[in-house]
């Protein structure tokens, strides 16, 4: 079975861990509000809504209890990071994000699909045998080497992100007529950053973003799984540039960053070696020698904590044979369920569907398709005390009707559950969302604060009009009215 050599792999593995603890750590002002039975999502609203999703958070209510869970899932990503037990670490990732994932779907955004699927994947390479902890324990010098097809699955994973999303995008009219990011960069309240939208309003501009949006994404699969040096680069630019330009025009959270990370797999790995050979050395010249002993003595000490049998021997022919097999059979089951919308019907249906949610490996690419929103808004929610003062819920200052409210200048995922809750399809969950708000004030009053009485949740929508036919339409609508 062919080899290929594991320098990208490896460096994949630190960037991601470093972004998978990030992921961890942006979620802990948060866990009382998404993740606890006194939040926007109780465990009961969960079991009736997906009761065929499996989530280690099921277990617990408590803040304690998750926070717990939380404080074990960064010290498995800095495992990761780091390669201790990698494989281990690899798994542990994958139970662990999608158990926060799933713990509150209202919360999810597009960069978490790609979370969930980059530990499965490279708990099947040999990512922990470079740059790690792991590899000190090696019998045998590592090579550098791994076996390829784990390898060659996690870049097809990366690459048919691209191609199922451009393919939705030709499901719908505005990526194809060029008019898609005139209506993407205006969305100012939610996911545009305030200097996108002189862009946005330039005819020409627009056309070549949208069109060289859908030619990226069509062609990333062909030109990075050719086994070719330059089409494979040719690939990583112009994703880098797609990237870029998502980053800097827009505010959609981790998903631009993750994806950047991504295109190292897709770099010669002489590049990958001279980067991390010249970064070593640079900090080997620019850290103190004490910090460097103890880096030494803190790697001998985890290395040590490693059995010499977890490294097996090489395996038989027939036993390699039999595992690719099962592997490709494995991943061309889990890449079925990421088929667009247009060929459905290739995707697992009946018992085997079941055990695909069950177990968290179904996928669906559809960023910003099959065209991108065309409105946006933002929440208001006049409330009233026990003594008749009144104050917005989500200001905590007056009520003011007037101003309009933009996104945040850093990505919060509470843009996305009032974004969800101001969807008719979501009017389910409005009441526990509504209680959430009773219960966060007045089960923890302080001294001489007043009990919350009563309250209502509305939505400002602001729809974008297609251009030359004039500003935004405002509209307003009333969600919901509670009493505590």
């Amino acid at each position: 079975m062919g080899e290929a050599d594991i320098a990208p792999v490896a460096f994949f593995r630190i960037l991601y861990g470093l972004q998978l603890f990030n992921w961890f750590w942006q979620l802990y002002p948060n866990l009382t509000a998404f993740f606890t039975d006194e939040g926007i999502f109780p465990r009961r609203q969960l079991l009736a809504f997906y009761p065929d999703r499996l989530s280690l958070l099921n277990l617990v209510g408590e803040w304690w209890q998750v926070a717990a869970i939380w404080g074990f899932s960064c010290i498995v990503a800095l495992a990761l990071t780091v390669g201790w037990r990698t494989r281990l670490a690899s798994f542990l990732a994958f139970v662990l994000v999608i158990s926060f994932q799933w713990r509150n779907p209202l919360i999810l955004d597009g960069s978490d699909l790609v979370f969930r699927f980059m530990p499965l994947w490279l708990m099947f390479t040999n990512a922990g045998d470079l740059y790690s902890i792991d590899a000190r324990r090696h019998p045998q010098p590592p090579t550098g080497r791994g076996w390829a097809l784990p390898i060659r699955i996690l870049e097809l994973q990366v690459a048919w992100i691209y191609l199922a999303t451009g393919i939705e995008k030709l499901g719908g009219s505005l990526w194809v007529n060029g008019t898609a990011a005139y209506y993407a960069l205006q969305l100012e309240h939610t996911f545009g950053r305030s200097w996108a939208r002189p862009i946005a309003v330039q005819p020409l501009l627009v056309q070549l973003i949208s069109w060289g949006t859908i030619a990226v994404e069509l062609g990333f699969l062909p030109l990075a799984m050719i086994p070719s040096r330059w089409t494979r680069l040719i690939a990583a630019v112009a994703a880098f540039g797609l990237h870029l330009g998502i980053l800097t025009m827009m505010n959609v959270g981790n998903f631009p960053v993750i994806m950047l990370s991504t295109l190292v797999l897709f770099l010669p790995p002489e590049w990958i070696r001279g980067f991390m050979t010249r970064t070593e050395g640079s900090l080997r010249k620019r850290l103190p020698r004490s910090v460097l002993t103890w880096r030494e003595q803190f790697v001998a000490f985890a290395a040590d904590r490693i059995p010499q049998s977890t490294f097996s021997a090489r395996p038989s022919e027939l036993l390699r044979r039999f595992s690719a097999l099962a592997l490709v059979v494995f991943a061309l089951f889990v890449f079925s369920t990421a088929v667009p919308r247009q060929l459905d019907m290739l995707r697992p249906t009946g018992d085997p569907a079941g055990l695909v949610r069950f177990l968290s490996l179904d996928q669906r690419w559809d960023m910003f398709s099959p065209d991108p929103a065309r409105a946006d808004g933002w929440m208001l929610g006049p409330a009233q005390l026990l003594d008749g003062a009144t104050f917005d819920l989500y200001t905590g200052g007056p009520v003011d009707n007037a101003s309009e409210r933009y996104s945040d200048p850093l990505y919060t995922r509470w843009v996305k559950v009032h974004e969800r809750i101001a969807n008719a399809g979501y009017g389910d969950y409005r009441l526990e969302y509504a209680r959430y708000f009773c219960r966060v004030r007045n089960l923890h009053l302080r001294p001489a604060q007043v009990p919350l009485d009563s309250f209502q949740l509305i939505y400002i929508e602001r729809v974008i009009q297609p251009p030359g036919e004039g500003p935004p339409l405002i509209n307003r609508y009333d969600l919901w009215t509670h009493k505590c």
